[in-house]
């Protein structure tokens, strides 16, 4: 096996594009080293894609851009996340109670990594677009395209995640993050996330319910959201939305049951919205 550490995108794609599917992009490595160390014994080049310019936190006119190498410590620390719906990031990294890893484990590996962790619920809540790039262009897949299942992806020969592009949301929106896990240092057994955007007139105008770590990869309650929307949101709406998330099926094993995940599936939903109301009202 062979250690490559390119100094620009168009050397890493170069790399990647000759050793196709016997090629692994790292950035961080916190997943692999901690839990598929064993894929290393499958690759002919491993590629180490921190130094190419992809680490960075910019908002423009009409988006969010967080570079695939960017930190969930750089996330953490960063003044553009302060405020509004965005920091419902910060908030999801938060949670995420082991420095060592917020120091490591990237936007990037976050997402591709399509299991047990909390950034991508958060980022299918908000809307985000996957940018793909390699040495045949660049293109872009909302995160619901590009999880195809648990531990799989839609990354093809030669491409990496450049960028993850999170639309700018309307006026009065709000987002708010939940999570239950055995320990801090535990992988999550429930995650949710949500957003609601608010009319002028109080009424819920759009609203995203998305579920993860319950399920195979992360997903959206469409019964939720359409119990909210059009409706101002009261108590009463509200749990109503929460126990609606049971069209979500959960998966049961060794940690909880699916009986278990969907109680906190609900219970979670109905926190986050309470608090995400707030925020959007705020």
């Amino acid at each position: 096996m062979e250690y490559f550490r390119p100094r620009s995108i168009e050397d890493a794609y170069a790399i990647l594009d000759k050793y196709g599917t016997n090629a692994v992009p790292i950035a961080g490595s916190s997943f692999f080293m901690g839990h598929r160390e064993e894929l290393f014994d499958e690759v002919e080049a491993v590629v180490d894609i921190k130094r190419v310019g992809l680490a960075y936190i910019r908002a423009s006119g009409d988006a969010l851009h967080l570079g695939a190498t960017t930190t969930l410590a750089e996330i953490l620390a960063s003044d553009v996340l302060r405020t509004g719906p965005w920091a419902v990031l910060q908030e999801t990294v938060a949670r995420l109670n082991i420095k060592e890893v917020r120091n490591v484990a990237t936007v990037g590996g976050e997402v591709c990594i399509a299991g047990e962790v909390d950034l991508p619920t958060t980022l299918l809540a908000l809307d985000a677009v996957i940018v793909l790039g390699s040495a045949r262009g660049q293109r872009a897949l909302a995160l619901g395209e590009f999880h195809r299942g648990y531990l799989n992806n839609a990354l093809e020969r030669g491409e990496i995640v450049t960028e993850v592009r999170i639309p700018r949301l309307p006026a009065r929106s709000g987002a708010a993050f939940s999570k239950f896990e055995r320990t801090f240092a535990d992988l999550p057994l429930v995650n949710v996330a949500v957003r609601v955007s608010l009319a002028p007139g109080g009424e819920v105008s759009d609203a995203r319910v998305s579920v993860g770590a319950a399920v195979a990869v992360p997903v959206r309650s469409r019964a939720a959201e359409q119990a909210l929307t059009g409706r101002k949101p009261t108590a009463a709406v509200i749990t109503a939305a929460a126990a609606a998330t049971a069209d979500i099926e959960c998966i049961g094993d060794i940690r909880a049951s699916a009986e278990l995940r969907a109680l906190w599936v609900r219970c979670g939903a109905e926190d986050a919205l309470l608090a995400a109301v707030r925020n959007a009202e705020g």
